[in-house]
C-alpha cells in the first residue's frame, strides 16, 4: 500500500488541530518502545495520557465531525458503555478518590476512539498516515524491544524503577509487525525476519499468552488471505532457530527463578494444549489455579450473586475484596486492584449490564471491519481489504492480551485499543462514503524494499 498522491484532500488549510496527530502518535510510540517509562511523565494522577486524552477532546470538539462518528452500531453501544461506566464511577469518587477514576480508564479511554475517528473524518487523507506510522514504529520495536525485555527480565537498568517491558505487550506489537510483512505493508530481507521471530520467541519464553498472541493474529490474517507459503517458511525457520537454541542449550538468568530458554519455549506451549504438562510445572499450574479461582468468584457474584445489575463499581480493589490478594516482589509497584483479564473486570466493576455492552461492542466492531474486508475484496480493493483486516488482527492481539494480563486497565496497551478501536470505524466511514486514500498498485515503495 502507498500514498495516494492523485487523492485531493478536501480540506487543504493548516489548522492548528493538524498538531494533534503527531502528538498522538508520540504518545504511543513512547508507549510501544519506552512502556511505564514513558507512562510515567507527569504529575500524579496527571500523566502523559491524560494531558493527549484532554487535548483531543478539545480536538474532538474542533473537528466539526463529533456527531458523525456516532453513525455506526460500534460507536453507538461505545457510547451507551461509556455512560454506563460513568454511572458506576461517579458514585464511588467520594470514597475512593482517584482510585474510581483510575480504574474506569478501560473503558474512559474509550474516548481516544471518537477522537481517531474524528480526525480521520475530517481528514481522509491522514488514513495513509497510520500505515505510515505503524510500519515505521515496528521498525524500531523489532530492534529496540527484544533488547528492552532482556534488560527488564535480567536487572540491567534496574536502577530506573519504572522501566517495565511486558512480554505480551512486547508480542502484541511485533506481531503486528509481522502482519503488516505478511499483508505486503512492508517488504523485508531475512536478517528481519530472522531478528522478529528471536524477539517473539523471547517474549513467548516468559509468558504463555504472549504465544498465543504472536500465533494466533498471524493464523488469522493467513486464513484470510491463503498465504500458507509464507506462514510455512517462518515456521520452518522459527523450528530452526528454536532447535539450535535448544541443542546448544542456551539460558539467560532472569531476576525470577524462571529461565529464558527454548526449553522454557516448548514447556510453555505444551502447558497450553495439555493440563497434564502444565500440572508438571508447579509455578505455571499454581498462576493458572490462582486466575480461573478468582474468575469463577467474579462469575459467580455477579451471573448468580447481588453484584448482577451493578458490579462492584469502579474503586474498590478487587483483589482484596475477593479475597485474592497477593505479595509484591516489588515494593514500590502498585497493588494488584483487578484480575488478569479485561472482560471480567468488566464484569466484575459494571455488572451483567455493562459486561454485555462491552461484547457487543467489540462484537459488532470486528463484525464490521471483517464484513469490509470481505466486500473490499470482492470489488477488487485489495489495499483496502488488507488494511481492515491489519487493524483487526492487531486488534486482537490487544484482545489477547487483555485476556490473560492486567493490560487494558493500564495506558500502554488502553490507550493503543482504543485508538486502534477508531481506527476501525473512522476507515469503515471513509471507505462507505466511496473516499480512495489508498492506491492499488505496489505494496510499498521500491527503495523500502532494498
Amino acid at each position: 500500500m502507498t500514498f495516494d498522491t492523485h487523492y485531493q484532500p478536501r480540506t487543504a488549510n493548516f489548522r492548528t488541530e493538524d498538531l494533534y496527530p503527531p502528538t498522538l502518535a508520540l504518545l504511543l510510540a513512547g508507549y510501544a518502545i519506552l512502556s511505564k517509562t514513558f507512562a510515567y511523565l507527569g504529575v500524579g494522577p496527571i500523566y502523559v495520557g491524560e494531558i493527549v486524552f484532554a487535548l483531543g477532546a478539545v480536538v474532538f470538539l474542533r473537528s466539526g465531525c463529533a456527531f458523525a462518528t456516532l453513525t455506526t452500531l460500534p460507536s453507538v453501544l461505545l457510547a451507551l458503555l461509556l455512560g454506563w461506566a460513568v454511572t458506576r464511577a461517579l458514585p464511588y469518587v467520594d470514597q475512593y478518590g482517584t482510585d474510581a477514576l483510575r480504574d474506569s480508564v478501560i473503558v474512559a479511554y474509550g474516548g481516544f476512539a471518537f477522537i481517531v475517528a474524528a480526525l480521520l473524518l475530517e481528514k481522509p487523507e491522514r488514513l495513509p498516515l497510520v500505515v505510515g506510522f505503524l510500519r515505521a514504529l515496528g521498525s524500531v520495536i523489532v530492534v529496540v524491544g527484544p533488547l528492552l525485555l532482556l534488560m527488564t527480565v535480567t536487572g540491567i537498568g534496574a536502577e530506573v524503577d519504572t522501566t517495565l517491558v511486558k512480554p505480551g505487550t512486547l508480542a502484541v506489537h511485533l506481531s503486528g509487525f509481522a502482519l503488516m510483512t505478511l499483508l505486503g505493508f512492508r517488504r523485508v530481507r531475512i536478517g528481519w525476519l530472522v531478528i522478529l521471530i528471536i524477539g517473539l520467541g523471547l517474549a513467548s519464553m516468559m509468558n504463555r499468552s504472549a504465544m498465543l498472541i504472536g500465533v494466533i493474529p498471524i493464523t488469522v490474517a493467513v486464513i484470510a488471505t491463503g498465504k500458507w507459503r509464507e506462514l510455512i517458511f517462518a515456521l520452518a525457520l522459527a523450528a530452526g532457530l528454536v532447535g539450535g537454541a535448544y541443542a546448544l542449550g542456551t539460558k539467560i538468568q532472569t531476576e525470577a527463578s524462571r529461565n529464558i530458554s527454548a526449553a522454557q519455549l516448548v514447556n510453555n506451549f505444551v502447558s497450553i494444549v495439555s493440563t497434564d504438562a502444565a500440572r508438571g510445572s508447579g509455578e505455571l499450574e499454581g498462576t493458572k489455579d490462582w486466575r480461573l479461582n478468582w474468575w469463577h468468584t467474579i462469575l459467580s457474584y455477579t451471573f448468580e450473586g447481588p453484584y448482577f445489575w451493578t458490579g462492584k463499581g469502579f474503586g474498590v480493589n478487587l483483589a482484596l475484596d475477593d479475597g485474592f490478594e497477593v505479595g509484591e516482589e516489588d515494593s514500590n509497584a502498585p497493588l494488584l486492584r483487578s484480575p488478569h483479564n479485561g472482560h471480567l473486570t468488566i464484569l466484575a466493576r459494571t455488572g451483567v449490564p455493562g459486561f454485555a455492552l462491552w461484547l457487543l461492542t467489540l462484537g459488532s466492531w470486528s463484525a464490521m471491519l471483517l464484513t469490509n474486508m470481505v466486500r473490499a475484496r470482492m470489488y477488487g480493493d485489495c489495499a483496502w481489504a488488507d488494511f481492515f483486516l491489519l487493524i483487526f488482527c492487531y486488534e486482537l492481539g490487544f484482545i489477547i492480551e487483555g485476556s490473560f494480563d492486567v493490560a487494558l486497565e493500564g495506558p500502554m496497551s488502553g490507550i493503543w485499543f482504543w485508538c486502534l478501536f477508531g481506527v476501525g470505524i473512522g476507515a469503515t466511514m471513509i471507505y462507505r462514503a466511496g473516499e480512495a486514500p489508498f492506491e492499488q498498485g505496489h505494496s510499498v515503495p521500491a527503495e523500502e524494499a532494498k
